[in-house]
């Protein structure tokens, strides 16, 4: 490694990341009614097929959402947890003393 190498965090992008997660969060969490395709489908008895599988869907999909957004969730807070360490860690560092170059012996 190089004397003068650095870490670098791309603490802009974690911390955008987090916030897409939470705009994604709540794309997800918006009901879907499908009571309102009655109308459109008609009285055709296959309809009442179609409708079921709606129903059914819908029922399965809140189950699967649930999941997803407890998983989008802990990301998001990792995220953010992320950036306030660094940031945290970043300023400890900044107050502390540099020690005196010495030369190699």
């Amino acid at each position: 490694m190089g004397q003068h190498e650095q870490l670098t965090i791309d603490l802009a992008g974690i911390q955008a990341w987090g916030t897409s997660l939470d705009n994604v969060r709540g794309g997800i969490d918006q009901p879907v009614e499908f009571a309102s395709c009655d109308d459109q489908l008609g009285t055709d008895p296959a309809s009442g097929t179609v409708q079921n599988a709606m129903v059914d869907f819908d029922r399965a999909w809140k189950d699967g959402r649930a999941v997803i957004d407890s998983y989008m969730s802990a990301l998001s807070k990792m995220c953010n947890d992320t950036v306030t360490r660094i940031k945290a860690l970043d300023h400890s560092l900044a107050q502390t003393p540099i020690p005196h170059h010495r030369p190699d012996i």
